[in-house]
């Protein structure tokens, strides 16, 4: 039954998404994150449904109104990023010690054009703030009902097992969703700050409050980091800073109450410093993709390098190869620099500090133009959300996850909106008001 209902919902939103794009969006953000087709067993498991949204809505996009001005800086670097994505698939098949990995290195290409792709079709279609509200509403949604029904788990459970995220998808593993989730956690928040509705406010606040036990209920370490650190930005970014510890300080007594001695040990151990074979693994893989980069600095050894068992053992030190099984990078720096050389990385930070400044540039010149107040509360979770990313991301190997270039098409749409604003509306010059003079450091 559940099949039938999921390829219903799907095929009847495909002419919608032709005859209105930006609801092709919405739904294909739904369909990423919140993976209806994984709770059902039969056709519509592994039926290609983001396929069959996405084909009408690029179809549709050609007709549609469209944002025309999206060449930022953000917006040219996305591009190079993917045109130097395409070009180190390319430059493998040339290196006869690569040709192990050429065919899984065109499939992921493949995956990321299609993730990219779509990237470059919000960032066109989201062209109001009304609509850049609703798929952030999309977003907080598909993660928190799938945080409320883990949460639930979690504390019906007691604690005793892993929370993971959807089979098959990027979120499986326990630290990619883990990861997801403390990226949305600032979404929530400020969310909840804006909206008028009163029980859109409180729905939202349950499922931050959901989605933090999920977190927790991940066994994640690099998602204990990350959200230590998202905490710490709420807490400085919060205007109620003693209800915001009340609230950290009940979280830690929760922590400690309802949290198993096995999901104790594993994080004794490591803020202790002390290195198991998981974190040992780490350590190695990080070394042989610096090694690695060092002998093909510009472009690294492409896509899916670090799982081809002919290239990278020759890479690791030869005192670890004993121990060092078959690993990812586990880490999206190491990551592209791995598989995208210097200049893949260099792209990559490059991207990242372009986007936390822009966010910063416009916050600024929102305090003190009350056109662009709206934006404020966006500059604010977006800023957030990638701070989640750099410090969770640090111990994962996700440079390509989906969600972190929906938030980077979030940013460039912001920038565009906000330039809009500047042009279209008459200049005023009013004091700035407390609110958003308080926010803008």
């Amino acid at each position: 039954m559940r099949d039938y209902i999921v390829l219903a919902i799907v095929f009847l939103s495909a002419p919608m998404a032709f005859i209105s794009p930006y609801y092709g969006v919405l739904v294909w953000s739904w369909l990423a994150y919140f993976n209806p087709h994984r709770y059902a067993w039969g056709i519509a498991h592994d039926f290609p449904v983001a396929v069959v949204i996405a084909i009408p809505t690029l179809a549709g996009t050609l007709f549609a109104p469209k944002n025309h001005r999206i060449f930022t800086r953000e917006t040219i670097l996305l591009a190079t990023l993917w045109a130097w994505f395409a070009f180190t698939t390319y430059y493998i098949t040339t290196v006869p010690s690569f040709s192990g990995h050429v065919q899984d290195a065109s499939f992921h290409l493949e995956a990321v054009s299609k993730i990219l792709l779509m990237t470059f079709v919000t960032i066109l279609l989201v062209n109001s703030s009304g609509k850049l509200r609703l798929l952030v509403l999309v977003i907080i949604a598909s993660f928190g009902l799938r945080a409320l029904v883990a949460a639930v788990f979690f504390v019906k459970t007691g604690g005793q097992f892993r929370i993971y995220g959807p089979e098959g998808t990027f979120l499986e593993d326990n630290n990619d969703f883990a990861l997801a989730l403390n990226m949305t956690i600032p979404m929530f928040f400020f969310m909840a700050r804006t909206e008028s509705a009163k029980w859109l406010r409180v729905t939202i606040r349950v499922s931050m409050v959901c989605v933090v036990i999920s977190v927790v209920g991940t066994f994640s370490r690099g998602g204990l980091v990350g959200l230590t650190v998202v905490v710490m930005a709420l807490l400085a970014k919060s205007r109620q800073k003693f209800i915001g510890l009340l609230l950290v300080g009940a979280g830690l007594v929760f922590v400690v109450t309802f949290t198993t001695m096995q999901w104790k040990d594993r994080m004794n151990s490591f803020t202790h410093g002390q290195l198991d074979e998981s974190a040992e693994s780490r350590l190695i893989a990080w070394k042989a993709g610096w090694n690695l980069a060092k002998d093909y600095p510009f472009t690294g050894g492409g896509f899916d390098v670090y799982t081809d068992s002919a290239v990278f053992p020759q890479y690791v030190d030869t005192v670890d190869r004993s121990t060092y099984g078959q690993h990812g990078p586990h880490s999206i720096y190491f990551q592209m620099l791995g598989e995208q050389g210097f200049v893949g990385l260099g792209l990559f930070i490059v991207l990242l500090a372009t986007c936390y400044a822009s966010l910063r540039k416009l916050r600024r010149r929102a305090s003190f133009d009350p056109r662009l107040g709206w934006a404020v509360s966006y500059t604010q979770m977006f800023e957030v959300s990638l701070l989640a990313y750099m410090a969770n991301g640090a111990t994962l190997g996700r440079a390509y996850f989906d969600l972190f270039y929906e938030i980077v098409a979030c940013i460039i749409v912001l920038d565009v909106l906000c330039q809009r604003e500047v042009r279209m509306a008459p200049e005023t010059q009013p004091a700035p008001s407390e609110e958003l003079a308080a926010v803008a450091s």
